[in-house]
């Protein structure tokens, strides 16, 4: 990840990129394959180190899942147990250590604007939620676009996420509609811009 302080400061860019997926998303359990695809990392990366943050005290085993594997040529499937990993609520360094995370973390507008334009002509982009510190919020992530592809806008979220190491919750609509919402203040808008957010872009000149 490209200007990633946090990764250059451990040393290890999987690591940086393990300990955000865990760290932004406190209190919810991680196998390694999930937060190996959560981080964009390979699974044998995100393994090594899970098990070198576990040993640092700063995650714990969680509750073990089962799991359907497919077993052999008849495919038939199986139930496997699975492992998984959170953070340690009770680690003594946890407070300064997601402060750290979050401080240094890149949240690079011009990459989520940049990467955002590649699937449409983009009229407007709200950060919220997530990205406020506030996932009570109904989105992390508001977008408007002349014409709307979904299957390319999709892509190019999952795409993100890496970055962030979390799943952004988007919601996402045509420019005409946009408005439409903006003029109406619908719940949603309401809920989105009248608590904290930030506006990248707006060409609907509305926000």
């Amino acid at each position: 990840m490209k200007d990633d302080f946090l990764g250059t400061f451990i040393g290890s860019q999987p690591r940086s990129k393990i300990l955000r997926v865990f760290v932004f998303n406190q209190g919810e359990p991680f196998t390694a394959a999930l937060a190996a695809r959560r981080a964009g990392v390979s699974l044998v990366n995100a393994t090594k180190e899970i098990q070198g943050l576990e040993r640092m005290g700063i995650l714990k085993k969680g509750k073990t899942l089962s799991i359907l594997v497919a077993g052999g040529q008849k495919e038939v499937k199986a139930k496997q147990k699975v492992p998984t990993w959170i953070v340690d609520a009770g680690f003594r360094h946890l407070r300064a250590v997601s402060g750290f995370v979050h401080e240094v973390s890149p949240i690079r507008y011009d990459t989520i604007v940049g990467a955002l334009k590649r699937s449409g002509k983009v009229s407007a982009v709200i950060l919220s939620g997530a990205f406020m510190g506030d996932s009570s919020r109904p989105a992390d992530l508001i977008i408007a676009l002349d014409t709307l592809n979904e299957r390319r806008l999709e892509t190019t979220i999952r795409q993100l996420e890496p970055t962030f190491g979390r799943e952004i919750r988007y919601a996402a609509f045509t420019t005409p509609e946009f408005r439409y919402r903006l003029t109406i203040q619908d719940k949603l808008m309401r809920d989105t811009l009248d608590f904290p957010h930030v506006v990248l872009l707006d060409k609907t000149r509305m926000l």
